[in-house]
Protein backbone atom coordinates (compact mmCIF):
# COMPACT_ATOMS: atom_id res chain seq x y z
CA UNK A 1 0.00 0.00 0.00
CA UNK A 2 1.75 3.39 -1.12
CA UNK A 3 1.67 5.95 1.46
CA UNK A 4 0.12 9.69 0.25
CA UNK A 5 -0.09 13.01 1.68
CA UNK A 6 -3.56 13.72 2.72
CA UNK A 7 -3.20 17.29 4.28
CA UNK A 8 -4.03 15.93 7.85
CA UNK A 9 -3.49 18.86 9.74
CA UNK A 10 -3.59 18.85 13.74
CA UNK A 11 -4.39 22.47 14.33
CA UNK A 12 -7.40 21.44 12.40
CA UNK A 13 -8.14 18.47 14.32
CA UNK A 14 -7.97 20.38 17.56
CA UNK A 15 -10.40 23.19 16.62
CA UNK A 16 -12.94 20.26 15.76
CA UNK A 17 -12.89 18.41 18.97
CA UNK A 18 -11.39 15.49 17.63
CA UNK A 19 -9.06 14.88 20.48
CA UNK A 20 -11.84 14.92 23.89
CA UNK A 21 -12.09 11.44 24.70
CA UNK A 22 -14.83 9.87 27.41
CA UNK A 23 -14.19 9.91 31.34
CA UNK A 24 -11.98 8.08 32.93
CA UNK A 25 -13.98 6.15 34.89
CA UNK A 26 -15.32 5.04 31.65
CA UNK A 27 -12.69 3.36 29.28
CA UNK A 28 -11.03 0.69 27.97
CA UNK A 29 -7.32 -0.30 29.05
CA UNK A 30 -6.70 -1.36 25.27
CA UNK A 31 -7.05 2.48 24.78
CA UNK A 32 -3.82 3.24 26.64
CA UNK A 33 -1.14 3.52 24.06
CA UNK A 34 -3.83 6.48 21.85
CA UNK A 35 -4.52 8.52 24.87
CA UNK A 36 -1.94 11.74 26.29
CA UNK A 37 -2.90 12.87 29.01
CA UNK A 38 -6.13 13.33 31.42
CA UNK A 39 -8.08 16.72 31.71
CA UNK A 40 -10.79 17.62 34.25
CA UNK A 41 -11.72 14.08 34.27
CA UNK A 42 -11.53 13.00 30.57
CA UNK A 43 -9.19 11.36 28.59
CA UNK A 44 -7.09 13.03 26.08
CA UNK A 45 -6.72 11.69 22.70
CA UNK A 46 -3.03 11.54 21.08
CA UNK A 47 -3.51 13.40 17.93
CA UNK A 48 -0.44 11.88 16.29
CA UNK A 49 -1.48 8.53 16.65
CA UNK A 50 -5.00 9.75 15.25
CA UNK A 51 -3.23 11.39 12.11
CA UNK A 52 -1.22 8.06 11.25
CA UNK A 53 -3.91 5.77 11.46
CA UNK A 54 -6.63 8.10 9.46
CA UNK A 55 -3.75 8.41 6.95
CA UNK A 56 -3.25 4.59 6.84
CA UNK A 57 -7.09 4.52 6.14
CA UNK A 58 -7.32 7.22 3.44
CA UNK A 59 -4.07 4.88 1.79
CA UNK A 60 -6.43 1.74 2.14
CA UNK A 61 -9.47 3.09 0.79
CA UNK A 62 -7.49 5.12 -2.24
CA UNK A 63 -6.15 1.99 -3.28
CA UNK A 64 -9.80 0.27 -3.00
CA UNK A 65 -11.31 2.67 -4.72
CA UNK A 66 -8.85 2.56 -7.70
CA UNK A 67 -9.48 -1.01 -8.18
CA UNK A 68 -13.66 -0.67 -7.88
CA UNK A 69 -13.89 -2.14 -4.73
CA UNK A 70 -17.34 -1.25 -3.25
CA UNK A 71 -17.96 0.74 0.26
CA UNK A 72 -20.73 0.50 2.98
CA UNK A 73 -20.87 3.39 5.79
CA UNK A 74 -22.67 2.40 8.68
CA UNK A 75 -23.43 5.29 11.24
CA UNK A 76 -26.82 5.28 12.90
CA UNK A 77 -27.15 7.63 15.90
CA UNK A 78 -28.66 10.49 15.46
CA UNK A 79 -25.69 13.12 15.23
CA UNK A 80 -23.92 10.80 12.98
CA UNK A 81 -27.03 9.83 10.71
CA UNK A 82 -27.03 13.03 8.24
CA UNK A 83 -23.29 12.89 7.76
CA UNK A 84 -23.05 9.46 6.94
CA UNK A 85 -25.70 10.12 4.23
CA UNK A 86 -24.37 13.01 2.94
CA UNK A 87 -20.97 11.07 2.95
CA UNK A 88 -22.35 7.96 0.60
CA UNK A 89 -23.85 10.06 -1.61
CA UNK A 90 -20.36 12.17 -2.26
CA UNK A 91 -18.69 8.66 -1.99
CA UNK A 92 -20.72 6.75 -4.52
CA UNK A 93 -20.79 4.35 -2.03
CA UNK A 94 -23.83 2.82 0.59
CA UNK A 95 -24.81 3.44 3.91
CA UNK A 96 -26.93 2.23 6.72
CA UNK A 97 -27.82 5.37 8.76
CA UNK A 98 -30.74 4.58 10.51
CA UNK A 99 -30.99 1.31 12.07
CA UNK A 100 -28.72 -1.76 11.60
CA UNK A 101 -30.76 -4.94 11.19
CA UNK A 102 -29.70 -7.60 12.36
CA UNK A 103 -28.27 -10.23 9.55
CA UNK A 104 -27.94 -7.55 6.96
CA UNK A 105 -24.76 -9.21 5.85
CA UNK A 106 -24.70 -12.73 7.70
CA UNK A 107 -27.97 -13.73 6.11
CA UNK A 108 -26.72 -11.67 2.87
CA UNK A 109 -29.47 -14.03 0.80
CA UNK A 110 -32.63 -12.53 3.07
CA UNK A 111 -31.54 -9.24 3.06
CA UNK A 112 -31.20 -9.30 -1.33
CA UNK A 113 -34.93 -10.67 -1.05
CA UNK A 114 -36.09 -7.70 0.79
CA UNK A 115 -33.91 -5.31 -1.08
CA UNK A 116 -35.36 -6.57 -4.33
CA UNK A 117 -38.88 -6.22 -2.51
CA UNK A 118 -38.20 -2.53 -1.96
CA UNK A 119 -36.73 -2.10 -5.83
CA UNK A 120 -39.95 -3.74 -6.92
CA UNK A 121 -42.18 -1.35 -4.73
CA UNK A 122 -40.37 1.51 -5.70
CA UNK A 123 -40.99 0.60 -9.59
CA UNK A 124 -44.76 0.40 -8.81
CA UNK A 125 -44.65 3.87 -6.89
CA UNK A 126 -42.71 5.46 -9.79
CA UNK A 127 -44.98 3.93 -12.52
CA UNK A 128 -48.25 4.53 -10.85
CA UNK A 129 -49.37 1.48 -10.02
CA UNK A 130 -50.04 1.93 -6.66
CA UNK A 131 -52.96 4.20 -7.44
CA UNK A 132 -55.03 1.75 -8.88
CA UNK A 133 -55.04 -0.19 -5.82
CA UNK A 134 -58.16 0.15 -3.20
CA UNK A 135 -56.47 2.93 -0.43
CA UNK A 136 -57.08 0.27 2.16
CA UNK A 137 -54.32 -2.12 0.18
CA UNK A 138 -52.28 1.28 -0.97
CA UNK A 139 -52.62 2.35 2.28
CA UNK A 140 -50.41 -0.82 3.73
CA UNK A 141 -48.16 -1.22 0.15
CA UNK A 142 -46.78 2.53 1.16
CA UNK A 143 -46.39 1.88 4.75
CA UNK A 144 -44.09 -1.15 3.97
CA UNK A 145 -42.12 1.11 1.46
CA UNK A 146 -41.98 3.92 3.75
CA UNK A 147 -40.60 0.82 6.01
CA UNK A 148 -37.98 -0.31 3.59
CA UNK A 149 -36.95 2.87 2.65
CA UNK A 150 -35.78 3.85 6.01
CA UNK A 151 -33.84 0.60 7.05
CA UNK A 152 -32.60 -0.10 3.88
CA UNK A 153 -32.76 3.24 1.04
CA UNK A 154 -29.05 3.64 1.84
CA UNK A 155 -28.15 -0.03 0.64
CA UNK A 156 -30.92 -0.09 -2.30
CA UNK A 157 -28.56 -0.51 -5.09
CA UNK A 158 -25.74 -3.06 -3.08
CA UNK A 159 -25.49 -6.06 -5.18
CA UNK A 160 -23.32 -8.02 -3.06
CA UNK A 161 -21.07 -8.06 0.11
CA UNK A 162 -19.09 -4.99 0.55
CA UNK A 163 -15.37 -4.79 -0.06
CA UNK A 164 -14.52 -2.74 2.77
CA UNK A 165 -17.27 -0.81 5.95
CA UNK A 166 -16.68 1.98 7.72
CA UNK A 167 -18.14 2.26 11.17
CA UNK A 168 -18.25 5.94 13.24
CA UNK A 169 -19.23 4.35 16.48
CA UNK A 170 -17.76 1.12 17.46
CA UNK A 171 -20.33 0.55 20.61
CA UNK A 172 -23.26 1.92 19.04
CA UNK A 173 -22.63 -0.45 15.50
CA UNK A 174 -21.11 -3.88 17.93
CA UNK A 175 -23.44 -5.65 15.74
CA UNK A 176 -22.26 -4.43 12.24
CA UNK A 177 -18.83 -4.78 13.35
CA UNK A 178 -19.15 -8.68 14.30
CA UNK A 179 -20.44 -9.12 11.24
CA UNK A 180 -17.78 -8.06 9.18
CA UNK A 181 -15.22 -10.36 11.68
CA UNK A 182 -17.71 -13.16 11.12
CA UNK A 183 -17.59 -12.66 6.88
CA UNK A 184 -13.58 -11.60 6.98
CA UNK A 185 -14.72 -7.98 5.94
CA UNK A 186 -12.26 -5.51 6.05
CA UNK A 187 -13.13 -2.69 8.57
CA UNK A 188 -12.09 0.91 9.13
CA UNK A 189 -13.67 2.09 12.44
CA UNK A 190 -13.51 5.61 14.64
CA UNK A 191 -12.77 4.48 18.50
CA UNK A 192 -13.51 6.36 21.59
CA UNK A 193 -11.28 5.68 24.72
CA UNK A 194 -13.95 3.52 26.03
CA UNK A 195 -13.77 0.91 22.56
CA UNK A 196 -11.43 -1.99 22.01
CA UNK A 197 -8.61 -0.65 19.16
CA UNK A 198 -8.42 -4.54 18.54
CA UNK A 199 -11.71 -5.29 16.68
CA UNK A 200 -10.92 -3.18 13.83
CA UNK A 201 -8.71 -3.48 10.74
CA UNK A 202 -7.65 0.33 10.97
CA UNK A 203 -8.92 1.75 14.11
CA UNK A 204 -8.67 5.91 14.43
CA UNK A 205 -8.71 7.30 17.73
CA UNK A 206 -11.35 10.19 18.06
CA UNK A 207 -14.17 11.62 19.98
CA UNK A 208 -16.98 9.74 18.27
CA UNK A 209 -20.13 12.02 19.74
CA UNK A 210 -19.17 15.57 18.51
CA UNK A 211 -20.03 16.28 14.97
CA UNK A 212 -17.25 19.01 14.19
CA UNK A 213 -15.27 15.48 14.49
CA UNK A 214 -17.50 12.69 13.00
CA UNK A 215 -17.24 15.15 9.90
CA UNK A 216 -13.64 15.78 9.78
CA UNK A 217 -12.88 11.81 9.84
CA UNK A 218 -15.22 11.12 7.06
CA UNK A 219 -14.54 14.61 4.76
CA UNK A 220 -10.88 12.81 5.06
CA UNK A 221 -11.82 9.25 3.90
CA UNK A 222 -14.32 10.68 1.46
CA UNK A 223 -12.10 12.93 -0.20
CA UNK A 224 -9.29 9.93 -0.65
CA UNK A 225 -12.18 7.66 -2.35
CA UNK A 226 -13.34 10.62 -4.32
CA UNK A 227 -9.66 11.81 -5.50
CA UNK A 228 -8.97 7.96 -7.36
CA UNK A 229 -12.48 8.57 -9.00
CA UNK A 230 -11.49 11.79 -10.53
CA UNK A 231 -8.34 11.50 -11.15
CA UNK A 232 -9.62 8.50 -13.55
CA UNK A 233 -12.34 10.75 -14.75
CA UNK A 234 -9.64 13.53 -15.82
CA UNK A 235 -7.65 10.94 -17.72
CA UNK A 236 -10.56 9.41 -19.67
CA UNK A 237 -11.82 13.08 -20.22
CA UNK A 238 -8.10 14.56 -21.32
CA UNK A 239 -7.60 11.53 -23.46
CA UNK A 240 -11.43 12.01 -25.18
CA UNK A 241 -10.48 15.46 -25.78
CA UNK A 242 -7.88 14.75 -27.57
CA UNK A 243 -9.26 12.34 -29.93
CA UNK A 244 -12.19 14.84 -30.58
CA UNK A 245 -10.70 16.39 -33.40
CA UNK A 246 -9.73 13.09 -35.48
CA UNK A 247 -13.14 11.58 -34.69
CA UNK A 248 -14.79 14.16 -36.06
CA UNK A 249 -13.45 13.46 -39.54
CA UNK A 250 -14.50 9.76 -38.93
CA UNK A 251 -17.56 8.85 -41.40
CA UNK A 252 -18.31 5.67 -43.73
CA UNK A 253 -18.01 6.49 -47.41
CA UNK A 254 -17.81 9.96 -48.74
CA UNK A 255 -20.13 12.22 -46.92
CA UNK A 256 -21.61 15.71 -49.59
CA UNK A 257 -20.66 18.42 -48.47
CA UNK A 258 -21.58 22.30 -49.20
CA UNK A 259 -19.05 25.11 -49.39
CA UNK A 260 -20.03 28.57 -48.39
CA UNK A 261 -16.94 31.21 -48.65
CA UNK A 262 -14.51 29.92 -46.33
CA UNK A 263 -16.98 27.64 -44.26
CA UNK A 264 -17.80 23.71 -44.73
CA UNK A 265 -21.04 22.77 -44.49
CA UNK A 266 -22.27 19.04 -44.00
CA UNK A 267 -25.13 18.75 -46.78
CA UNK A 268 -25.86 15.48 -46.11
CA UNK A 269 -26.75 15.98 -42.37
CA UNK A 270 -29.14 18.96 -43.38
CA UNK A 271 -30.86 17.28 -46.42
CA UNK A 272 -31.41 13.76 -44.46
CA UNK A 273 -32.16 15.62 -41.44
CA UNK A 274 -35.01 17.90 -43.00
CA UNK A 275 -36.14 14.61 -44.76
CA UNK A 276 -36.13 12.84 -40.98
CA UNK A 277 -38.59 15.61 -39.66
CA UNK A 278 -40.36 15.77 -42.77
CA UNK A 279 -41.01 11.78 -42.00
CA UNK A 280 -42.05 12.45 -38.49
CA UNK A 281 -44.09 16.07 -39.01
CA UNK A 282 -46.28 14.35 -42.09
CA UNK A 283 -46.78 11.03 -40.03
CA UNK A 284 -48.10 12.80 -36.87
CA UNK A 285 -50.58 14.66 -39.28
CA UNK A 286 -51.74 12.52 -41.32
CA UNK A 287 -52.21 10.28 -37.67
CA UNK A 288 -54.17 12.87 -36.23
CA UNK A 289 -55.99 15.10 -39.03
CA UNK A 290 -59.24 13.49 -37.67
CA UNK A 291 -59.24 12.83 -33.76
CA UNK A 292 -61.41 9.95 -32.11
CA UNK A 293 -62.66 9.71 -28.93
CA UNK A 294 -61.65 5.96 -29.49
CA UNK A 295 -58.36 6.14 -30.94
CA UNK A 296 -57.37 3.78 -33.92
CA UNK A 297 -54.97 3.22 -36.30
CA UNK A 298 -52.15 6.04 -36.42
CA UNK A 299 -53.88 7.88 -33.48
CA UNK A 300 -53.33 4.58 -31.67
CA UNK A 301 -49.79 4.34 -31.87
CA UNK A 302 -48.55 7.62 -31.49
CA UNK A 303 -50.28 7.85 -28.01
CA UNK A 304 -48.85 4.63 -27.30
CA UNK A 305 -45.38 5.85 -27.94
CA UNK A 306 -46.33 9.59 -26.00
CA UNK A 307 -47.54 7.07 -23.07
CA UNK A 308 -44.00 5.35 -23.51
CA UNK A 309 -42.38 8.20 -23.26
CA UNK A 310 -44.21 10.21 -19.83
CA UNK A 311 -43.40 6.68 -18.67
CA UNK A 312 -39.57 7.05 -19.08
CA UNK A 313 -39.21 10.48 -18.13
CA UNK A 314 -41.69 10.19 -15.15
CA UNK A 315 -39.13 7.39 -14.49
CA UNK A 316 -36.11 9.09 -14.70
CA UNK A 317 -37.12 12.62 -13.62
CA UNK A 318 -39.57 12.29 -10.91
CA UNK A 319 -42.92 14.20 -10.21
CA UNK A 320 -41.99 17.13 -11.98
CA UNK A 321 -40.93 15.33 -15.64
CA UNK A 322 -44.18 16.77 -17.03
CA UNK A 323 -42.47 19.82 -18.89
CA UNK A 324 -39.35 18.07 -20.49
CA UNK A 325 -41.99 15.42 -21.80
CA UNK A 326 -41.84 17.41 -25.25
CA UNK A 327 -37.88 17.54 -25.21
CA UNK A 328 -37.21 13.52 -24.04
CA UNK A 329 -40.00 12.82 -26.72
CA UNK A 330 -38.34 14.91 -29.69
CA UNK A 331 -34.68 13.54 -28.97
CA UNK A 332 -35.90 10.10 -28.81
CA UNK A 333 -38.06 10.33 -32.01
CA UNK A 334 -35.18 12.24 -33.55
CA UNK A 335 -32.77 9.85 -33.33
CA UNK A 336 -35.18 6.54 -33.66
CA UNK A 337 -36.08 7.66 -37.07
CA UNK A 338 -32.41 8.93 -38.04
CA UNK A 339 -31.04 5.70 -37.05
CA UNK A 340 -33.71 3.71 -38.59
CA UNK A 341 -33.97 5.32 -41.93
CA UNK A 342 -29.72 4.47 -42.05
CA UNK A 343 -30.95 0.82 -42.15
CA UNK A 344 -33.88 1.30 -44.23
CA UNK A 345 -34.30 3.78 -46.80
CA UNK A 346 -31.69 3.40 -50.05
CA UNK A 347 -29.42 6.81 -49.28
CA UNK A 348 -26.13 5.18 -51.20
CA UNK A 349 -28.32 5.04 -54.35
CA UNK A 350 -29.07 8.38 -54.87
CA UNK A 351 -26.03 9.63 -56.94
CA UNK A 352 -24.87 13.17 -56.07
CA UNK A 353 -21.74 15.00 -57.87
CA UNK A 354 -19.70 14.56 -55.23
CA UNK A 355 -20.29 12.16 -51.86
CA UNK A 356 -23.15 10.68 -50.72
CA UNK A 357 -25.84 10.80 -48.43
CA UNK A 358 -26.21 9.11 -45.03
CA UNK A 359 -28.12 8.83 -41.97
CA UNK A 360 -28.22 12.11 -40.06
CA UNK A 361 -26.58 9.96 -36.69
CA UNK A 362 -23.84 8.95 -39.37
CA UNK A 363 -22.00 12.11 -38.60
CA UNK A 364 -20.59 13.23 -35.30
CA UNK A 365 -21.42 16.77 -35.53
CA UNK A 366 -24.62 15.91 -35.29
CA UNK A 367 -24.50 13.51 -32.06
CA UNK A 368 -22.31 16.21 -30.64
CA UNK A 369 -24.85 18.76 -31.52
CA UNK A 370 -28.12 16.47 -29.80
CA UNK A 371 -26.02 16.03 -26.35
CA UNK A 372 -24.90 19.80 -26.06
CA UNK A 373 -28.69 20.30 -26.52
CA UNK A 374 -29.53 17.88 -23.39
CA UNK A 375 -26.43 19.94 -21.71
CA UNK A 376 -28.17 22.73 -21.77
CA UNK A 377 -31.19 21.55 -20.80
CA UNK A 378 -29.84 19.92 -17.29
CA UNK A 379 -28.40 23.63 -16.35
CA UNK A 380 -31.23 25.21 -17.06
CA UNK A 381 -33.43 22.55 -15.22
CA UNK A 382 -30.82 22.38 -12.14
CA UNK A 383 -30.78 26.77 -12.43
CA UNK A 384 -34.37 27.15 -12.57
CA UNK A 385 -35.18 24.71 -9.66
CA UNK A 386 -32.23 25.63 -7.50
CA UNK A 387 -30.97 29.20 -8.94
CA UNK A 388 -27.52 29.90 -7.96
CA UNK A 389 -27.91 27.47 -5.30
CA UNK A 390 -27.26 25.17 -8.27
CA UNK A 391 -23.25 25.82 -8.37
CA UNK A 392 -22.75 25.25 -4.94
CA UNK A 393 -21.91 21.71 -5.56
CA UNK A 394 -18.76 22.52 -7.23
CA UNK A 395 -16.89 22.91 -4.45
CA UNK A 396 -18.57 20.12 -2.37
CA UNK A 397 -16.81 18.87 -0.45
CA UNK A 398 -13.48 20.83 -1.15
CA UNK A 399 -13.14 24.34 -3.20
CA UNK A 400 -9.60 21.97 -4.29
CA UNK A 401 -11.90 19.88 -6.48
CA UNK A 402 -13.97 22.75 -8.70
CA UNK A 403 -11.91 22.04 -11.80
CA UNK A 404 -12.57 17.97 -11.58
CA UNK A 405 -16.26 18.80 -10.57
CA UNK A 406 -16.62 21.37 -13.49
CA UNK A 407 -14.77 18.58 -16.02
CA UNK A 408 -17.07 15.57 -14.77
CA UNK A 409 -20.32 17.47 -15.72
CA UNK A 410 -19.12 18.18 -19.27
CA UNK A 411 -17.83 14.74 -19.83
CA UNK A 412 -21.99 13.65 -19.78
CA UNK A 413 -22.22 14.87 -23.75
CA UNK A 414 -19.05 13.36 -24.50
CA UNK A 415 -19.86 9.81 -23.50
CA UNK A 416 -23.60 10.71 -24.97
CA UNK A 417 -22.32 11.58 -28.40
CA UNK A 418 -19.82 8.86 -28.51
CA UNK A 419 -22.03 5.84 -27.34
CA UNK A 420 -24.50 6.72 -30.10
CA UNK A 421 -21.82 7.59 -32.95
CA UNK A 422 -19.94 4.85 -32.48
CA UNK A 423 -22.30 2.12 -32.39
CA UNK A 424 -24.49 3.75 -35.63
CA UNK A 425 -21.06 3.84 -36.96
CA UNK A 426 -19.75 0.29 -36.40
CA UNK A 427 -23.61 -1.31 -37.54
CA UNK A 428 -22.91 0.45 -40.91
CA UNK A 429 -19.19 -1.21 -41.08
CA UNK A 430 -20.43 -4.23 -40.36
CA UNK A 431 -22.97 -4.05 -43.10
CA UNK A 432 -20.84 -3.30 -45.65
CA UNK A 433 -18.26 -5.06 -44.65
CA UNK A 434 -20.55 -8.08 -45.17
CA UNK A 435 -22.48 -6.56 -48.32
CA UNK A 436 -19.16 -6.79 -50.19
CA UNK A 437 -17.96 -10.10 -48.86
CA UNK A 438 -21.97 -12.01 -49.36
CA UNK A 439 -23.98 -9.72 -51.37
CA UNK A 440 -27.35 -11.06 -50.97
CA UNK A 441 -28.09 -13.47 -47.69
CA UNK A 442 -26.10 -13.03 -44.87
CA UNK A 443 -26.21 -9.28 -44.18
CA UNK A 444 -30.31 -9.10 -44.05
CA UNK A 445 -29.94 -10.91 -40.23
CA UNK A 446 -27.23 -8.24 -39.33
CA UNK A 447 -29.52 -5.24 -40.48
CA UNK A 448 -32.75 -6.97 -38.50
CA UNK A 449 -30.04 -6.54 -35.76
CA UNK A 450 -29.05 -2.99 -36.43
CA UNK A 451 -32.94 -1.76 -36.61
CA UNK A 452 -33.09 -3.38 -33.20
CA UNK A 453 -29.77 -1.92 -31.57
CA UNK A 454 -31.10 1.51 -33.94
CA UNK A 455 -34.29 1.41 -31.35
CA UNK A 456 -32.24 0.66 -28.26
CA UNK A 457 -29.38 3.77 -29.07
CA UNK A 458 -32.52 5.93 -29.03
CA UNK A 459 -33.82 4.94 -26.30
CA UNK A 460 -30.69 4.89 -23.81
CA UNK A 461 -29.78 8.32 -25.27
CA UNK A 462 -33.39 9.52 -24.19
CA UNK A 463 -33.25 7.96 -20.58
CA UNK A 464 -30.02 9.29 -20.23
CA UNK A 465 -31.00 12.95 -20.86
CA UNK A 466 -34.11 11.93 -18.43
CA UNK A 467 -31.65 10.73 -15.92
CA UNK A 468 -29.35 13.86 -16.10
CA UNK A 469 -32.15 16.50 -16.18
CA UNK A 470 -33.61 14.49 -12.87
CA UNK A 471 -29.91 14.72 -11.31
CA UNK A 472 -29.82 18.43 -12.13
CA UNK A 473 -32.88 19.66 -10.20
CA UNK A 474 -32.63 16.73 -7.28
CA UNK A 475 -29.03 18.22 -6.41
CA UNK A 476 -27.33 15.03 -6.59
CA UNK A 477 -23.84 15.21 -8.19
Amino acid sequence: MTRRYWNINLEEMLEAGVHFGHGTRKWNPKMAPYISAKRKGIHITNLTRTARFLSEACDLVFDAASSGKQFLIVGTKNKAADLVAWAAIKARCHCVNKKWLGGILTNWSTTETRLQKFRDLRMEQKTGRLNRLPKRDAAVVKRQLSRLQTYLGGIKYMTGLPDIVIIVDQHEEYTALRECITLGIPTICLIDTNCDPDLADISIPANDDAISSIRLILNKLVFAICEEVNMNVLSCSINTLKGLYDISGVEVGQHFYWQIGSFQVHGQVLITSWVVIAILLGSATIAVRNPQTIPTGGQNFFEYVLEFIRDVSKTQIGEEYGPWVPFIGTMFLFIFVSNWSGALLPWKIIELPHGELAAPTNDINTTVALALLTSVAYFYAGLNKRGLNYFGKYIQPTPILLPINILEDFTKPLSLSFRLFGNILADELVVVVLVSLVPSVVPIPVMFLGLFTSGIQALIFATLAAAYIGESMEGHH
